[in-house]
């Protein structure tokens, strides 16, 4: 779970964990689930880190440079 992308970050308090009871509750009273997001893409077919075209499986985008550092992330 991250704070970056929450819809409720405004309103919770900045002791609360990730995670935490407290921000399930915060997150289910004012903006859902994380189910109900979707993930943030990467823009373009290109891989950021290295260049290299961006290989698509299903609805997931890998890079498919055997060097790369971003190889088994989701982009």
């Amino acid at each position: 779970m991250d704070c970056y992308d929450c819809k409720a970050k405004s309103v919770c308090a900045a002791v609360v964990q990730p995670g935490s009871v407290i921000c399930l509750m915060n997150r289910m009273r004012y903006c859902g689930t994380h189910a109900e997001e979707e993930p943030r893409r990467q823009q373009g077919d290109f891989c950021q880190y290295c260049g290299h075209r961006l290989r698509e499986i299903g609805r997931e985008r890998f890079c498919n440079n055997v060097n790369c550092q971003n190889r088994y992330v989701n982009v």
